[in-house]
Order: structure tokens, then sequence, then C-alpha cells
């Protein structure tokens, strides 16, 4: 005769996998479940974390999205970050530390309107590309730029939030 043994194998891991299983669809039933704040919209918070439903509107969300991603295709088929920037050269006279640029003619940006007119205008010659601004230091020695003059032209670029750089050849010179 065949007798039961005392403690059964099977008694045991027949509810865990039971448990397991069930453990296991709770999980992949997780992202069809609504987050806790989501259920109602408590005072204060309404139209948080709500998708518009109108047509119109996400008609327009979607064509900003694409235009952008056109964008951002273009910049990348024409290579490297060279080819994406309009560089716009600007120079610091030597005889007296004014901010100058050549179209055709010598003009002077003596204010921040003028340096916003200068960034304005060569921000819609760029087109697609990123404007950069490279401000030249005399290429002589001199007196000029005052540290004053160098700080105030770096404010009206950083203000006017475009990208701007200096290029000092006599910042590495090393006295005698």
């Amino acid at each position: 005769m065949i007798t039961l043994p005392r403690r059964s194998v099977t008694r045991f891991f027949v509810p865990l996998i039971d448990v397991l299983i069930l453990l296991f669809c709770m999980f992949l039933l997780m992202p069809f479940v609504s987050q806790p704040g989501q259920l109602g919209n408590p005072a204060g918070h309404e139209g948080e974390g709500k998708k518009s439903d109108d047509p119109a509107k996400l008609e327009r969300e979607l064509l900003e999205t694409k235009e952008e991603l056109r964008k951002t295709l273009a910049k990348l088929r024409r290579g490297g970050v060279a080819e994406n920037l309009a560089v716009r050269v600007l120079e610091i006279d030597r005889n007296n530390g004014e901010l100058y640029y050549l179209d055709p003619d010598r003009k002077n940006v003596t204010d921040r309107q003028a340096a916003q007119f200068v960034i304005d205008k060569h921000t819609r010659q760029a087109g697609t590309r990123d404007p950069f601004f490279l401000i030249l230091f005399p290429r002589e020695l001199s007196n000029y730029p005052h540290k004053e003059q160098v700080e105030k032209y770096g404010r009206w670029f950083a203000d006017a939030k475009v990208q701007y750089g200096f290029d000092n050849p006599l910042a590495t010179a090393v006295a005698p």
C-alpha cells in the first residue's frame, strides 16, 4: 500500500505559484491603472494633468512639433557645429575701446539698443542657423578695452540670450 509523505512539497508550491501569478498579473496591469492624484481634481488643481480633446488645438501642437523636428533634422543634415553657426564679427577699437562692426562701412555699437539692433538683424540673416557673435579684442597692445567695457559688452549679449564669445590674442602673451 502507498502511503503519503507527511509533508507534501506540492502543498507548499501550488499556493506559492498562485500568488506569484497573481502578483505578475498585477504588475502587467499597473500601466493601465491611474495615479492616485488623477482620480479627481482637488480644489485649486483644475486642468492639471488633463490633456485637451480639442482637435484644433491638438492639430496645432502636432504642426508645431513637426516644424521643430524639421528644423532639427535640417541642422543635423547640414553637418557639424561649424556649419550650423552664422558668425558675426564685432571688433573693439584700440583707440577708445568702442565696439564696432563692418557692414560694409564701420558702424559703432554704442549702447544696448544698438546691440539689440545688430542681434536682431543678424538673427534674421542667419535663417535656420544659430547666430554667434565673436567679439575681437584689438590685435595690437593698447590700453583699451577697460574691464568695465568688456563686462558691459558681455551683458548686452547675455541679456539678449544669444551665443557670444571674446577673442583676445594678447591674453596668453607672457610679459618679459
